[in-house]
């Protein structure tokens, strides 16, 4: 049996990709009490992996580029119609988002951290992941 490539899947992963990495650039939570409005391009990758929130002015060292990344290669799963690249790099990205919203909250105040607090940038790679995520299931089809 042959597989064939579906390319409405493919093309909407890509568009997926592309959320996902647009998303790392946008503000991820709304100001509420004490806490600033912030997106994840001013918190330190070392400073997410110890969960303590870490700022810095690197982009490059930011926990923004991580979802960058993950979005790009998502971008670049669909393009190939690879299931495989498109459903890792979802599932990283949303668990990325995950960990960050989680430091977020536990560093300011995890009851006043609400889905309305969350902003376009948090929804965009939210949002890119999971349908990035399930569509990777539905890229290839059988063929007699």
């Amino acid at each position: 049996m042959r597989t064939g490539r579906r390319t409405a899947v493919a093309g909407l992963i890509a568009l997926c990709g592309i959320a996902i990495a647009v998303g790392a650039t946008q503000t991820w939570v709304g100001i509420r009490g004490h806490r600033p409005s912030s997106g994840i391009e001013h918190t330190a990758i070392a400073g997410v992996l110890h969960w303590h929130y870490q700022l810095t002015s690197s982009f490059t060292n930011s926990f923004a580029m991580v979802i960058l990344v993950a979005g790009a290669l998502v971008f670049v799963g669909g393009v190939f119609a690879s299931g495989l690249l498109a459903g890792l790099f979802s599932l990283i990205a949303l668990a990325a988002a995950g960990v960050w919203i989680g430091l977020n909250a536990a560093h300011f105040s995890p009851i006043s951290l609400t889905y309305t607090d969350l902003r376009l940038g948090a929804w965009l790679a939210i949002g890119g992941s999971l349908i990035g995520l399930l569509s990777s299931f539905f890229v290839r089809r059988r063929q007699m």
